[in-house]
């Protein structure tokens, strides 16, 4: 025999230790099932540290905290015409999933809540309003471009992993960001790769395409205009990336702060080469300093290579051959010069 216990009746604190003591899905649960309930759960201050949204057959929404990550997979109609647009329409199915070392899946069967409705609801009780990262996956043209501005109008990046079904054009057109990230294949099929290339971000990334390397050409990075610059998967020689080096000296990438080069599977890159004519002081490996980046984000950079530009700039290329062979160049612009009181801020 089982018996009904009234939650809410309970003391505010009381009611408050026995919600912390709930799983997410419980909580997710309970919220939903009147205001009073509602504000209960929003009274535990659990506070999502970090959102994103993916779009593609189904919609993914998935939340960090302190020592969890919870995932909701949304299932909507198979059949497009039957709904005028997705964040109108009711989910088929839900899934919760909660990983904290292992995964908890959990179905809700929760009957008449419009997408929209739950995206709302969500940011609610988990005190989140701006995405870490707004993602496009395959077929994400299901979703209305318009909507998903209205929506989704606060986030810290936009990546594009498919444009499987996606107007790519009309995505960087409705869809603002300062920080973009692209797949490798979707940036080679772009119509016009260098009008998205002269753009201002504050960080571009072009991102590895599975056993192929990235397309990206020294011209092209010559001619882009981000402040942070990473390019993964790159099969350059040594002397592009010399050649590059010193098109920066002569005054290229005058907005350029931070460039990070991952190299596609070679041999050890060759330092030599990498700084033949270029005039410089080599670093002690056991020098620090700390390089603050556009987001105010404050790191160490220990040795390197320092070398300057015509009009006096100071930068700093790293080579790293570790586990794989990498490239780092920092730009030491006065406001990038940080201080180690600020790490972690």
């Amino acid at each position: 025999m089982t018996s009904s216990f009234p939650l809410l009746n309970l003391p505010p604190e009381a009611i408050l230790h026995v919600l912390k003591s709930m799983d997410y899905g419980e909580i997710v649960i309970l919220s939903l099932l009147s205001e009073r309930a509602k504000q209960s759960v929003e009274s535990v201050n659990l506070y999502s540290r970090g959102s994103s949204a993916v779009l593609s057959d189904l919609f993914r929404l998935i939340m960090n905290f302190d020592k969890k990550q919870v995932e909701l997979t949304f299932t909507m109609d198979e059949i497009r015409e039957n709904r005028t647009n997705d964040f109108s329409s009711v989910p088929k199915n839900i899934e919760l999933i909660t990983y904290n070392n292992t995964a908890e899946t959990v179905e809700l069967c929760i009957k008449g809540l419009n997408l929209r409705k739950w995206i709302n609801h969500l940011k609610a009780i988990f005190h989140f309003s701006e995405l870490y990262c707004l993602q496009f996956d395959e077929n994400a043209s299901l979703f209305d471009i318009k909507e998903l501005r209205t929506m989704f109008n606060s986030y810290y990046q936009l990546c594009i992993l498919s444009d499987n079904g996606s107007d790519v054009k009309s995505i960087l057109e409705n869809i603002p960001t300062r920080r973009l990230f692209f797949e490798n294949d979707v940036f080679n099929r772009l119509e016009n790769p260098y009008q998205v290339l002269i753009q201002n971000y504050d960080e571009l990334a072009i991102g590895p395409e599975l056993e192929s390397p990235n397309s990206l050409e020294l011209d092209d990075l010559l001619m882009t205009n981000s402040k942070a610059i990473k390019i993964f998967d790159s099969n350059w020689a040594e002397k592009e990336l010399n050649r590059f080096l010193k098109h920066w000296m002569k005054g290229s990438n005058p907005r350029m702060e931070r460039l990070s080069i991952y190299f596609f599977p070679q041999e050890t890159l060759n330092n030599s080469k990498i700084l033949k004519g270029i005039k410089g002081m080599e670093v002690p490996v056991e020098h620090m300093r700390w390089f603050k980046s556009y987001d105010e984000v404050v790191e160490p950079v220990t040795g390197g290579y320092d070398f300057y530009r015509c009009d006096g700039t100071k930068a700093t290329i790293a080579i790293r051959a570790h586990d794989l062979n990498m490239v780092e160049m920092y730009v030491w612009y006065p406001h990038c010069v940080g201080e180690a009181e600020e790490m972690g801020n």
